[in-house]
């Protein structure tokens, strides 16, 4: 290798600037249409982000038409009386701001990520679409060939597949039977007044959280929010729709798939955020999920390319699900079982006391992660407060920290337990050629077609005429050890915690031994199997004592809590230094990558990348170098 880097992200805080910190600004307001605003004070970089949080979802979707709400964010990009398509783009590219939005089952999020000086401009942005908007047949017309793009895109998603056919099966007759995505079918029967009779009954103030997180003054943030917003009347809203779950009849989902791997999955119904279960839901979808767990260990014991366990959670109920890869011709039915049979057994042992401490240990952690980015923790507060009704992200992690192990069993005998699982198989089927780029509508974009000169409302022509740089608040301290490593740390003060990332320059084209292709690979698939002085189990636990999360190889990584930071660093450099690398896990994973590598060629997602490259690449340029089951077995 010919070069070494190491950079440290570091957002430990002195006693003086943590002090200051814990007395942030949070101001919570409602104004007097209904509007629920929050405003976080973050000083992390001189951004904001603006997050417009509607509670409407595919949930509200009027029956037969299942993505109207995914319909209606597609359109509030097409214009608003006063601010039209290109205007919004034209004011959007101006600022360099990141300008999105989101639709999920229960709410609608428009987002805005800019620099503080023009948060005046998205919160205005944000007002005028909420007065209005425009949803024309012309406009829909439009829009709806690039959501129906969307749609197929989605659809050529075998784990998006798996996912949506799990739903219908688990939430049969119930809102949640479906996603946000919609279909072909019924985009082509929408209309524009369809569209707008959505908009009108539930894009309302008093519909909307309105949450603000950066480096901003709260108070004169509320000043602005309620003179842009406080005029805007609200409005009656429909009742939301009934939810009666019948019960979950066992049954198998067999699925073919172009992944050059098999999926495994049993998905249970289990508690949603509204019940008083959820905390101990998630502690235990926590425990099924640990490196430590009995499902991780199918990995090892090679009987799995990857395993672990999920909860995708919605306020009535939540999807939870253990998932597995197997290799191309492998049984994905006695992988099923296995798994099914490790569930059995922690349910009718419980699961280990150790694990729900890590879990809450874990969680903790999170809610202090949140903080290092301030769209993140924008996003975080508008989950926690839109959707799941919390005061604040901290509330999930104070309800997890009261979970006892016996509550855990207790969920765990309730939703695991019975014939209510759901099993899917996916079967690699692989057609040995490149992805088809056949598809139907146009290509999604909020951009404008044809690109003209645009006159601006004099608000923003002002604005945009008035742009600067904000001042740089990155201030690293960059150190060249006596080993050659080149060290940046840049101190923060928004979160007790530190960031710790790292790249080792290396070239496997060039460096890899003739014949031994994919022992770049090899390399990094070891690296979990600990140190040589702590195995894979003692290592990953001496992580989960300290709430941190790391990983080694040529790009390596360790987030944890400030006051462990030395213990974290020591097994980080433990394990990037001095690797176990057992004899006995190198046979499994030399297997398992092998296996991996033969589906991979031939599959359309690595065929059509390697069509590409054999075009731009001369025939002996290391580029076009690639791992082959051969090459992976010699090593």
């Amino acid at each position: 290798m010919a070069a070494t880097l190491f950079a440290i992200g570091l957002f430990a805080a002195p006693p003086a600037a943590r002090a200051a910190r814990q007395g942030q600004s949070i101001l919570r307001a409602t104004l007097q249409n209904g509007l629920q605003v929050v405003i976080v004070r973050n000083t992390l970089a001189p951004v904001v982000t603006t997050v417009m949080n509607y509670k409407v979802g595919s949930d509200e979707a009027p029956e037969g038409f299942p993505g109207m709400a995914h319909a209606q964010e597609h359109m509030m990009f097409r214009g608003s009386p006063g601010l039209d398509a290109n205007q919004l783009a034209d004011i959007s590219a101006g600022m360099g701001g990141q300008f999105d939005a989101d639709t999920t089952q229960t709410m609608t999020q428009f987002f805005f990520t800019v620099p503080t000086a023009d948060m005046p401009v998205a919160l205005r942005i944000a007002a005028i679409r909420m007065r209005g908007v425009l949803d024309t047949d012309a406009l829909w017309d439009n829009e709806r060939r690039a959501i129906e793009q969307e749609v197929a895109q989605d659809l050529s998603n075998p784990e998006y597949v798996l996912y949506t056919k799990l739903l219908a099966a688990m939430f049969r007759g119930t809102p949640y039977a479906h996603d946000a995505l919609g279909t072909k079918a019924s985009f082509d029967k929408t209309t524009g007044a369809m569209l707008h009779g959505f908009y009108d009954r539930w894009y309302a103030p008093n519909n909307a959280v309105l949450v603000i997180v950066g480096d901003v003054d709260p108070k004169k943030a509320l000043v602005l929010v309620k003179a842009l917003f406080g005029s805007i009347p609200a409005r009656t809203l429909p009742p939301r729709p009934a939810f009666a779950f019948g019960a979950v009849s066992a049954a198998t989902l067999d699925l073919k798939t172009d992944l050059p791997y098999g999926l495994s999955a049993l998905s249970f119904r289990m508690p949603g955020s509204d019940s008083p279960d959820f905390a101990a839901a998630k502690v235990l979808a926590d425990v099924l999920d640990s490196q430590r767990g009995s499902l991780y260990a199918l990995v090892p014991a090679g009987k799995a390319l990857f395993a672990g366990f999920s909860l995708s959670s919605l306020p009535k109920a939540s999807l939870g699900y253990a998932i597995a890869g197997f290799p191309k011709n492998a049984d994905g039915k006695a992988l099923a079982g296995a798994m099914r049979n490790i569930l059995a057994e922690d349910v009718k042992n419980g699961v280990p006391a150790g694990l729900v401490a890590a879990a809450k240990r874990r969680a903790l952690a999170e809610a202090e992660f949140q903080k290092n980015s301030v769209s993140g923790l924008a996003m975080a507060w508008s989950d926690a407060l839109a959707e799941k009704g919390w005061r604040s992200p901290e509330d999930g992690a104070a309800a997890i920290q009261k979970v006892t192990v016996a509550e855990v069993n207790r969920v765990a005998r309730a939703y695991l337990s019975g014939n209510g699982a759901i099993t899917a198989i996916l079967t690699p089927q692989v057609s040995g050629r490149p992805v088809s780029s056949k598809s139907y509508g146009g290509q999604e974009t909020f951009a404008p077609r044809n690109v003209k000169a645009v006159t601006l409302p004099l608000w923003a022509e002002t604005a945009l005429k008035n742009l600067s740089i904000p001042e740089m608040a990155i201030r690293p301290v960059t150190t060249v050890l006596p080993n050659g490593i080149r060290l940046i740390v840049q101190p923060e003060s928004v979160s007790d915690t530190v960031s710790v990332y790292g790249h080792i320059k290396n070239n496997a084209g060039l460096e890899a031994p003739h014949g031994q292709d994919g022992i770049d690979e090899e390399l990094d698939q070891l690296f979990p199997y600990g140190t040589d002085r702590l195995g894979r189990v003692a290592f990953q636990k001496a992580l989960d004592d300290i709430g941190a999360v790391e990983t080694a190889g040529t790009d390596f990584s360790l987030t944890v809590p400030a006051r462990d930071l030395e213990r974290g660093v020591r097994l980080l450099a433990g394990n990037e230094l001095h690797p176990a690398l057992p004899e006995k896990a190198f046979a499994v994973t030399r297997a398992q990558l092998a296996a991996t590598v033969a589906g991979r060629l031939q599959s359309p997602d690595y065929l059509s990348g390697r069509a590409l490259l054999t075009a731009l690449f001369p025939k002996a340029d290391p580029t076009l170098r690639q791992a082959t089951p051969a090459t992976v077995s010699g090593l």
